[in-house]
């Protein structure tokens, strides 16, 4: 075909080609996203009943799209700190580099909460409404946001805020759950009690003074005007999730 026509159309199914391939790469680059999770080195040896150290662990990057179930067995990136000190269910180092699981810990993550904080932080404990909140979903290394309800204006009162009213303070990193400081199913594996996992702890950052920063301090002050009740809990994506 020749002509102004024949150009033309030629030029339209360019531009359709090129159309279908952007689509195309962007699918594929989709079916790669990563998640991560916990390693253990190839080149570190590790016994049963050795201790996991920062040293031996490595960052493994998994295939959104060939995750199979390992969302439920390994143990996320974001939850390394509670890994290190812990002691092996058995040995690594024969098969190269492998993923960490949570039955490959002989026991629930034990740190203490002081050594999960950067010395420009603190442990701040907060006793939330069980009734608007399902600890079974919520892991130590989450992130949470808060929703603060809003009081002092016409027909409101200590107990019954405005309407409508409420300020999102966030996000703040989860330390533990009561006495949890890992998944549910190796605490409830090692046999422990749930605890009043509505107390969470969470880790929140001061100044050079030692004051508490900004919105740290708007939550102490609401846990001291209505013990936080009405406070809502908004939980973060997870930030290895694709």
């Amino acid at each position: 075909m020749k002509g102004p026509l024949g150009i033309t159309i030629a030029v339209s199914m360019g531009v359709v080609g090129l159309v279908c391939n952007w689509l195309y790469l962007q699918q594929q680059a989709g079916d790669y996203k990563r998640v991560s999770f916990v390693g253990v080195d190839q080149n570190a040896t590790i016994n049963q009943g050795d201790v996991f150290k920062n040293g031996s662990l490595k960052r493994i990057d998994v295939p959104r799209n060939s995750l199979g179930d390992l969302r439920e067995v390994a143990v996320p990136w974001n939850q390394k700190d509670l890994v290190i000190g812990q002691k092996a269910t058995r040995s690594f180092g024969l098969h190269g580099t492998e993923i960490l699981t949570w039955k490959d810990l002989a026991e629930p993550p034990t740190k203490n909460l002081n050594q999960l904080i950067s010395a420009e932080e603190r442990v701040m404990w907060l006793p939330v409404d069980s009734r608007s909140f399902n600890p079974q979903h919520v892991n130590p290394g989450d992130e949470v946001s808060f929703r603060i309800p809003r009081f002092g204006g016409e027909g409101s009162s200590r107990n019954k805020p405005l309407v409508g009213g409420g300020e999102i303070i966030g996000p703040f990193k989860i330390l533990a759950l009561g006495d949890r400081k890992g998944s549910p199913d190796v605490h409830s594996a090692a046999g422990l009690s749930a605890g009043a996992e509505n107390i969470l702890a969470i880790a929140v950052k001061v100044d050079a003074s030692g004051k508490l920063e900004a919105r740290a301090q708007k939550l102490s002050d609401t846990l001291q005007v209505n013990s936080f009740q009405g406070v809502q809990i908004l939980l973060h994506a997870d930030k290895n999730r694709p």
